[in-house]
């Protein structure tokens, strides 16, 4: 049996332990090995190595896990709740395992930077299992869009002022990638000859837009896709579209050139936008595509109320300004017909889609920001709008949307039915993509 002095001395060296495990917990709150690097790996980083509390919270015997590796068994710091008896950092606070982040939410699976075809994620979510930055499918894009950088917890790392596993700004998802829109289909005027060979089938659609097609001098754009095959590059025999008439300047319409690119002799791509006298340009232009491949080529045609303007996949390619004092047009009223100049019976045997005639001349800008997007219909300024998405019929539909506007349908023409244009799926989709 021991004596007083005994106890005494025992009651001290237990008052010196209690005081070192003390001083042991308030270290351990942040970064010891207990407490696992921050409240996380890097699947849910929780801050900085010592985060769990400005002093020593995280609980006395918790500070940042029992005996778990960082991040505690669900939650951010703690065992159940770091720092906290529930709520921070817990089970399904900020950063657990479907805390802010979220499973399908934000911006990816976990991967740093840019998803792949869409935006960003945003900054990921708290320290938690899984929980930061989204685990899952749920990025913009292609699916592995990221949920910030690495998944930063709270605002500094922290498990928060108090020792709470606060969960960061959860990740917002990624803007979704650019993705086709053409599965439709395209008109086909196949029954036309290419090259210099006979057009006599005079496969086409005429149009009659009535008092809403710009005649006169008035502005304009008129725009398409063609699917042109190597042999169709040759001027005056595979004429693309015409309205108006065959009296002096009285006509507007696109044809292909005659001669080959300036300086390029064996690249036949180029374009003869006429308008019948004063403004034609048989241009040997380079429109950055050669002629050596069969593909699909976007083309708008603009009168400004100066100049024949000419925008090859978006980009301006020609730009023609009067001849002889000319400086304005007299377009006439007619049809517009899609596939064959009437006024010489020269047609085009490629393909057609997404066909638009404008009552005012579109700018560069606007061009380049829609000329590879389908339209909604109503876009300022759009008359006639025909995407040829039929499967049959001798009819194509005006796809403008604009209230009170009245449709203006095409009909499907050729010396015989047999040699209608018709509706295909294209051999090569078409290049577009969805707003």
């Amino acid at each position: 049996m021991r004596g007083p002095n005994a106890r005494a001395g025992l009651h001290r060296s237990l008052f010196t332990l209690a005081l070192a495990a003390a001083f042991g917990a308030l270290a351990c709150g942040g970064g010891g090995s207990s407490g696992g690097g921050s409240g996380g790996s890097d699947t849910g980083s929780g801050g900085s190595p010592g985060s769990g509390g400005a002093t020593g919270t995280g609980g006395a015997t918790g500070s940042g896990g029992t005996g778990v590796s960082s991040g505690g068994a669900t939650g951010s710091g703690g065992s159940t709740a770091s720092g906290g008896a529930t709520g921070s950092g817990g089970t399904a606070a900020s950063g657990g395992a479907t805390g802010s982040g979220g499973v399908t939410g934000s911006g990816g699976a976990n991967t740093g930077g840019e998803p792949t075809g869409g935006g960003s994620g945003g900054r990921g979510g708290s320290s938690g299992a899984t929980g930061s930055g989204g685990s899952g499918t749920g990025s913009g894009g292609s699916g592995t869009g990221s949920g910030g950088t690495t998944a930063q917890g709270g605002s500094s790392g922290s498990g928060g002022a108090a020792g709470k596993g606060s969960g960061g700004q959860g990740g917002s998802a990624g803007a979704g990638g650019a993705a086709s829109c053409s599965a439709g289909h395209a008109l086909s005027l196949s029954s036309n000859g290419t090259g210099s060979n006979s057009d006599s089938a005079l496969s086409r659609v005429e149009v009659d837009l009535m008092t809403d097609l710009p005649i006169g001098n008035s502005k304009r754009t008129i725009e398409y896709w063609a699917y042109i095959k190597t042999t169709d590059w040759v001027g005056d025999k595979n004429e693309m579209y015409y309205y108006g008439g065959s009296a002096n300047a009285a006509s507007f319409g696109m044809d292909f050139g005659t001669n080959a690119v300036s300086g390029m002799s064996t690249n036949h791509a180029t374009l003869d936008p006429f308008t019948g006298g004063g403004f034609n340009d048989d241009s040997t232009d380079y429109l950055g595509i050669n002629s050596s491949s069969d593909q699909w080529v976007h083309i708008a045609e603009v009168w400004d109320g100066t100049n024949v303007l000419v925008y090859v996949n978006g980009q301006l390619k020609i730009t023609a300004a009067g001849t002889g004092g000319t400086t304005a047009l007299a377009t006439a009223q007619s049809i517009i017909t899609i596939g064959c100049n009437p006024s010489n019976s020269a047609c085009f045997n490629g393909l057609f889609d997404e066909f638009r005639v404008w009552n005012v001349a579109r700018s560069a800008s606007q061009i380049q920001a829609s000329y590879d997007k389908p339209l909604v219909g109503d876009e300022t300024g759009l008359v006639g709008y025909w995407k040829f998405d039929e499967s049959s019929g001798t009819t194509t539909a005006d796809a403008v949307t604009t209230s009170g506007h009245a449709a203006h349908n095409g009909t499907l023409k050729a010396d015989t039915s047999a040699h209608n244009p018709t509706f295909v799926t294209p051999p090569t989709a078409l290049p577009l993509v969805c707003n």
